[in-house]
């Protein structure tokens, strides 16, 4: 199943990159970058550790190449592909979309630009990693900032690229760190109703089992080690 996705994503980046042909020594097959980027993040290993060998690239050629789509949002432009395979349906295209947003912190071992002390860690280096996932679990949007970046700050960001993911979104849940009346009014001109906890208010507002969602996700990005532990110090997105 694993191998099935890899050659799938693998084959949609392929697509996009059609209209930039390489000439010159054959590069590293699509998939092998893939195969070799989800052993990275899965083992936490180093750059330096990745051998070049038949089944995997070097770390150097893994560097290279996502420095490359990132100049070109290439995986973004992936992402909201898959999404609409998702939603091919019909009935599925026609629906709106509610999602949760939700974020998450962890220490930042090398320092970097997305770097800042954590107020939740005794004030050591950390790295925030900002989500909108819909309500059956698809992550549509990702963000990362410092660990002392507030969350309304990157709600704006966070909400385009879950509207660029999605054709349509009714609801938006939060809880009481997303409370601004900017934020609220981003939602509203873009016909979504915020459903975001107010600061001060009592619990048993329900939220926390729509919130539960976005939790679960944040457990599976830091399934990856090499994300658990931030160890970057490039700023790329």
């Amino acid at each position: 199943m694993r191998r099935r996705v890899v050659e799938l994503v693998a084959g949609v980046i392929d697509q996009i990159e059609r209209a930039n042909p390489v000439t010159g020594r054959p590069p590293v097959t699509t998939s092998t970058i893939l195969e070799t980027l989800r052993f990275f993040l899965r083992e936490g290993v180093q750059w330096r550790e990745l051998r070049a060998s038949q089944d995997r690239a070097s770390g150097s050629t893994l560097r290279r190449q996502l420095m490359e789509w990132s100049a070109t949002a290439l995986l973004r432009r992936v992402h909201a592909v898959l999404i609409r395979m998702v939603r091919s349906g019909p009935e599925a295209a026609a629906r709106t979309w509610d999602v949760v947003v939700d974020s998450c912190s962890v220490r930042a071992k090398r320092g970097g630009a997305f770097t800042g002390p954590n107020p939740t860690d005794r004030g050591k280096p950390g790295t925030k990693y900002h989500l909108a996932v819909t309500t059956d679990g698809l992550p549509v949007a990702a963000l990362p900032s410092a660990a002392n970046v507030h969350d309304t700050r990157l709600f704006p960001d966070l909400l385009r690229l879950a509207m660029v993911a999605c054709a349509g979104l009714a609801r938006l849940f939060a809880d009481a760190g997303y409370d601004s009346a900017d934020n609220r009014w981003l939602c509203l001109r873009e016909g979504i109703q915020p459903v975001i906890r107010k600061i001060g208010q009592p619990h048993g507002s329900g939220l926390g089992q729509v919130r539960c969602i976005v939790e679960h996700a944040n457990a599976w990005l830091l399934a990856n080690k090499r994300l658990d532990r931030c160890h970057d110090r490039l700023a790329v997105r």
